[in-house]
This record gives C-alpha cells, structure tokens and sequence, in this order.
C-alpha cells in the first residue's frame, strides 16, 4: 500500500506534464470558412421561381428562338435604404426536358429564396438574354451595335427583314408588393409598332364592266427631318417607363421609304398573272392590304406620310390614261400640308387610304386604326402564361 500511494501521484502528474508539453509544440489548427449557397431564413423557405404552363410550352416553339431565355435583375426591399440585389444579370433559360424555367447552375448562379421580410421585389429583364443589356434599380440600357433596332420595309412583296431582326428584344418589368410567394411571371412588351396599309376605290363610275383601273407604281414614305431607320441603342429608367425610352446612336433621314409596289398581280384561273383591278375593291371592307405582314417600325412622333400612286385606266374601247398623285395623307381634305401622326410601342396602325375619284386626282385618309400589337408578348411570350 505504501508504494502504491506513491506510485499513483507520480503517475498522473507525469501524464499531465506530458500532454501540456505535447500541447505546447503542436501547431493550432487552421480554422475553414465553408462557404454555403443562400438559405432561406427562418420561415422564408420558399424558392424563387419563373413560371409557365403547357399553353406556353406549345407556344414557344412558334416564337423566334431568342425568345427562349431573358436576362433579369431581382431586388429585394426595393426602394428602400436596405435595398439588396440578389439577381444581377442572372440567365433564365427554357427547360424543354423539365419544362421550366431555370437559372440554378447557370455558370455561378445559385438558388435565390423570398425573403419574407424584405418586401417589396422588383424584377427587371430583357429577352432574349444580351451580354449588352444593362439592368439596374432605376435604369435598363440595351446596347447591341450588331444587332440594332431596324426599320422594316416592303418593296415588290419582299420584306428586308424578319421580325425578329427589326426587333431583337422585349423588355419586362414587375413589382411584387406583397408576401404573394408563387412563380413569377413576367409580361414582356414590345419596345417598337407595327404599321399597315390599306387602300381601295370608292368610285363605281363608268358603269362600263370593261372599265379597268389598275395600279402601275405605288409608294409610301416618311417624312420627317432625322427619322430613326436603325438604332443601336435603346435606354429608358423605371420613372418614366420601360417603354417610353429613348433610341440613340441612329441612322436617320428626312425621308424614308417604307413600301414601294410594281404593278400589282394575282393569278386567274388558269395561273396567268393579271393586274389587280381596283374597281374590284370598292369598299372599306374590301381594301387591299399592301402589306400583311404590317412593317415594325421604332416609334416615333410628328410623323407626315407621303403616298406616290401611278394608276392607268382603260375603257371598254381599250382607251388609257394614267393618273399620278403624290400627297401627304391628311384626315382634313383642305389641308394640304397632311396631317402629323405619331407610333407608339406595342400598338398596331393600319392606314386606309381611300381614293374617292380617279379623275379628280385625289386620295384621302379615310381613318387610321390603332389596335393593340397582333402578338402583344404580354400574352404571347411563353413565361407570361
């Protein structure tokens, strides 16, 4: 026993001496700061998400194929000092195999989750997804010197553009107010118009059923000093409105020529070509739509528009004669300067020119229709449905 209570002490202090030296020469352990994607805070688990639905799906396969993707920029307690943004430029892309719409995976990006407490969101973004778009809290800037805004034309029945080249992009902007946590969906508007026109004769004199009256040369222009036909760049902030921006670094003229005609034809019966009579196109209802496909145009006020018009008549007795008008159309027959018209984004103008009587030399503007877009991508584009 008396070794024993000796032995014990020694021991412990021996093994105490020993792990206080074997502390002191070991190096500290490094301390690793692993970084993890965003989790949702306490209660705010739900995952932010781009909707669709199968009706959309269908559709966009019949969409220009840029149409597939957007890029968007997400700020939450937008408007206020603790304003954060938690989306810059992220990429969505249409998913064919799962039918979504993802951004998860997208080179860095990372699943973002609502944030119950930091209402109000705001979504700014652009489609097709362009590297020279810029989305910002107050501002979007589209800068995309190959692939411009342009003007469409229509000379001889063939168009110079697609639509998708006279209008590479739509924009989109929503503000979620409230805790409303279900997909997102974004209605997509057009920066541009589109213009159409119609023509017809009201004139049912000579009654002679030989009498013909066909058209020879038609042309309609714009008229006014610096009309953009191409534009590189298209800026516009959030207090004045994603549609109602401004276009810059253009092309410009005082005069540019949106559709030019030869002489019209259409087939008979046995497939000749035949000139298109205009005594067969008497009424309103009856006009003959000179391009319809309509021309997309960058919007513009204090437009004029001229119409050239060559028409050869000929009588029973095969007599010609040929009439030429060139006017600015007008609403008020007795002004003769023509009338300024104005195209706004995402509206549709079809112009109904009326030519009252070929001898009198005279054309008129029977009305203009403004309609809404024909394919308005509020409704159209797939992520809005």
């Amino acid at each position: 026993m008396y070794h024993y209570r000796h032995i014990w002490p020694l021991a412990v202090a021996l093994f105490i001496a020993a792990c206080s030296s074997s502390n002191d020469t070991l190096p500290e352990k490094p301390v690793v700061v692993v970084e993890e994607p965003e989790k949702p805070a306490a209660d705010n688990g739900q995952p932010m998400v781009f909707g669709s639905s199968p009706v959309a799906t269908t559709r966009s396969a019949s969409l220009e194929t840029f149409y597939t993707d957007f890029k968007v920029g997400v700020w939450k307690n937008f408007g206020n000092t603790t304003q954060q943004n938690v989306m810059d430029g992220y990429k969505v892309a249409y998913n064919a195999v799962t039918s979504k719409w993802d951004y998860v995976g997208i080179g860095s990006q990372i699943q973002r989750y609502w944030d119950l407490s930091a209402f109000p969101y705001e979504f700014h973004a652009v489609s097709p997804y362009l590297e020279g778009a810029t989305i910002e809290a107050d501002k979007i800037t589209i800068n995309v010197p190959a692939k411009p805004f342009k003007a469409q034309t229509y000379f001889n029945e063939v168009y110079n553009l697609t639509p998708a080249e006279s209008e590479p992009c739509v924009v989109a902007q929503v503000s979620r107010q409230d805790v409303d946590i279900s997909e997102v969906k974004m209605p997509f508007h057009h920066l541009i118009s589109k213009v159409g026109f119609r023509i017809y004769l009201d004139d049912p004199q000579p009654t002679d059923p030989a009498y013909v009256a066909q058209i020879d040369t038609l042309t309609i222009s714009v008229v006014k000093t610096g009309f953009i036909s191409e534009s590189k760049t298209y800026t516009a902030t959030t207090a004045q409105g994603l549609l109602n921006g401004t276009f810059s670094g253009d092309t410009t003229s005082d005069e540019f020529v949106l559709l030019k005609h030869g002489l019209y034809q259409e087939p008979d019966d046995n497939n000749t070509l035949v000139p298109i009579d205009l005594r067969q196109h008497l009424r309103h209802e009856d006009a003959i739509d000179l391009c319809p496909d309509y021309l997309q145009q960058i919007p513009h006020e204090d437009l004029k528009i001229r119409i050239k018009l060559q028409i050869t008549t000929i009588d029973g007795d095969n007599h010609e004669e040929t009439f030429n008008y060139d006017k600015l159309l007008s609403l008020n027959k007795s002004e003769a300067s023509g009338d300024l018209f104005t195209w706004e984004p995402e509206k549709r103008y079809v112009y109904f020119l009326r030519i009252p009587n070929i001898h009198g030399h005279e054309i008129v503007l029977e009305t203009c229709e403004i309609l809404p877009w024909d394919e308005v991508q509020t409704t159209d584009i797939p992520i809005e449905l």
